[in-house]
């Protein structure tokens, strides 16, 4: 399934066999796939998988690396530019290690956290 966001998905355990543009790919814990806007991609797991998928508004990333490199940019059309020059690869697989995504999984379960308390919110809504 495509989305018209940045999908990035974060492998906490388990492996899985990743097909994409890039063809198929071995992804396991510690590895981070980052797809760009529109990109195709499905998975066979090997055996269990448990991921964090992060869904990013194309905008508001290119409005982070505009704010980011604020002093290097002249405007929003030059963060456009600059991420088009980044992220050349529509679909890409990176090996981070199990010690680094360890690091973002308090991060990744705090965004879990809000979405769920977001969604309880919805859905006890007495209207």
């Amino acid at each position: 399934m495509a989305y018209d966001c940045v999908k990035v998905i974060v492998v906490r355990s388990g492996s899985a066999i990743l097909f994409s543009e890039f063809g198929q790919k071995p992804v396991g814990a510690g590895d981070v796939v980052v797809l760009s806007a529109n990109v195709l991609c499905g998975s066979e797991p090997e055996g269990h998988i448990t991921v964090t998928t992060v869904y990013l508004d194309t905008d508001y990333l290119v409005d982070q690396v505009f704010w980011q490199h604020a002093g290097l940019l002249q405007d929003r059309l030059d963060a456009q530019g600059l991420v088009e020059t980044i992220y050349t690869e529509p679909a890409q697989a990176l090996r981070l290690g199990e010690d680094r995504t360890g690091m973002l999984m308090p991060w990744l379960d705090e965004l879990v956290a809000l979405r769920v308390e977001s969604i309880e919110l919805v859905y006890d809504d007495p209207r």
